[in-house]
């Protein structure tokens, strides 16, 4: 069994609607209108009984048929017997006067016997000269119906007598006045019916047309995935000089449109989620590897400096530039470490100032080989001690101002400022360079693993100065320029008391 279309759903309820009213107005008009058409017949018929009963006309037999032939609603082609007015006037103590013909008539014309009806049924109360009112009256007369019109007039002269006149109508003749005022009815509704399901056609073929390309391209995408495109015929249906159409099929498509987009981002996030997952384990188990090496070089370097104690400066320089560069390497073996495997921050009471000048001085050999100066403008106001992890906070130091001294590259200035906010109770840390700012193409994702703004970068630094300060439940932004770029870090935290320190 065939599902309906949505054409089919929109069309059907609308042309019922339509017929139902139709129907009502047709059942109301077709009352009204064949009332009228009956009033109308039935007025011509009291014209034509108030000329013949008009007072002076002669009244016989000849001069009532020239009257009827006159007013005889005769159709061309058709038996004009039957649509003309009949007379019968009855008087007391004459004989009726009739229109009728007494001799063999049409089958379809009325017969004598109808007079003898009229005069059998009629009862001729006392005439009332002031009467003249015509009356109507609906009978069936020798196995006919009539519509009766009929009124009492005085005779004029020495002896009054009471004379009655019967107009006779065949109601057949209104019946079929009426029939066919129907018919014309019907057929205007049948061509408005007929006008109603081709308008109802193609308003469902306007409005169910997007919606097919919709569900085609929803198909394609479900059978082809997220990677198949879009129906361009059905972006044209409904953008429209590059805006989308204000109405709820536009939106739908819109709304379908930004959905793929969402899906297939979230795909590629997917996989990218995928691929650092692998990525991390990989770097867990090489960093794993290289950390318990690099301590056993460290110290036996150490060892080797102690011995070496009254060496030259050269060979001291050496000593201490082998030692940095193991510390440069146990670095970035923790960076590998903090990605693969973070752990929740450990919070301490620490001196937030004092974490920042140790961490400059830690770095100033390797700021000074790069010709770069290091300043601390540290804020006075900044409670003694505030409730975060140092070893983090030292890492993400670390970081910003590594990737500070790396975008400087030479001759030029690094400054790491500190703040307080009571209200908020917020710690702050700003890192300013002098460098040439942050490239275009990279500032949307400038926190993203694996994007670094330096060739041959890992791409780890930012990453996790990100992570950390999220892991504070802080944030981490920056601005950038051509004459420098200011990262700033806010810590949530709350001060702690000297009292409650001891």
């Amino acid at each position: 069994m065939a599902l309906v279309g949505l054409a089919t759903k929109i069309t059907l309820p609308f042309v019922a609607l339509f017929a139902l009213l139709l129907f009502v107005l047709g059942l109301v008009l077709a009352r009204e209108i064949l009332s009228e058409v009956e009033a109308h017949v039935e007025n011509e018929q009291r014209f034509v009984l108030e000329v013949a009963t008009f007072p002076g006309f002669a009244f016989d037999e000849d001069a009532l048929r020239r009257i009827r032939d006159k007013s005889g609603r005769a159709v061309p082609g058709e038996d004009s017997a039957a649509k003309t007015s009949e007379f019968v006037v009855l008087q007391e103590g004459a004989m009726p006067l009739s229109t009728i013909a007494r001799g063999p008539t049409p089958s379809s014309g009325p017969q004598w016997d109808t007079v003898e009806a009229i005069e059998k049924a009629a009862k001729l109360p006392p005439l009332n000269q002031q009467d003249d009112t015509i009356k109507r009256d609906i009978v069936t007369l020798a196995g006919r119906t009539w519509l009766v019109l009929h009124t009492a007039r005085a005779t004029r002269g020495p002896g009054v007598a009471a004379r009655r006149v019967f107009l006779l109508y065949p109601y057949s003749e209104i019946e079929n006045a009426k029939n066919r005022a129907l018919m014309r009815i019907l057929s205007l509704g049948g061509i408005g019916l007929a006008l109603a399901a081709v308008l109802g056609l193609v308003v469902a073929h306007w409005i169910s047309s997007p919606v097919r390309k919709l569900a085609a391209t929803a198909k394609r995408v479900t059978t082809s995935g997220l990677g198949a495109a879009t129906d361009a015929e059905f972006s044209g249906a409904v953008v429209s000089g590059g805006k989308v159409n204000p109405d709820e099929i536009g939106e739908l498509a819109q709304a379908f449109q930004s959905m793929l987009q969402s899906l297939r981002q979230s795909q590629n996030e997917l996989l990218k989620a995928e691929r650092l997952a692998v990525t991390g384990k990989l770097a867990a188990s090489v960093a794993h590897e290289i950390r318990n090496p690099l301590t056993s070089l460290r110290m036996t370097v150490q060892m080797l400096q102690q011995r070496a104690g009254n060496a030259d400066a050269t060979t001291q320089e050496a000593y201490a530039i082998v030692l940095s560069e193991i510390d440069r390497l146990a670095l970035a073996v923790e960076e590998l470490m903090t990605v693969a495997r973070p752990r929740p921050a450990q919070r301490v009471p620490t001196d937030l100032n004092k974490l920042v000048s140790d961490t400059l001085k830690f770095m100033e050999r390797q700021l000074s080989h790069a010709r770069v100066k290091g300043l601390a403008e540290l804020d006075a106001g900044l409670p003694p001690e505030i409730q975060i992890d140092p070893n983090k906070i030292r890492q993400l130091l670390v970081n910003l101002i590594l990737n500070a001294q790396q975008a400087i590259v030479r001759d030029g200035t690094i400054t790491v400022r500190t703040g307080w906010n009571p209200s908020a109770n917020q710690a702050q840390i700003l890192v300013v360079d002098t460098g040439p700012g942050v490239p275009q193409e990279v500032r949307d994702k400038l926190f993203d693993l694996f994007v670094s703004t330096k060739a041959g970068g890992g791409g780890l630094g930012l990453a996790i100065a990100k992570q950390i300060a999220e892991e504070h439940g802080g944030s981490i932004s920056y601005e950038t320029s051509a004459k420098g770029t200011t990262f700033k870090i806010s810590l949530p935290t709350a001060p702690i008391s000297v009292s409650a320190s001891h």
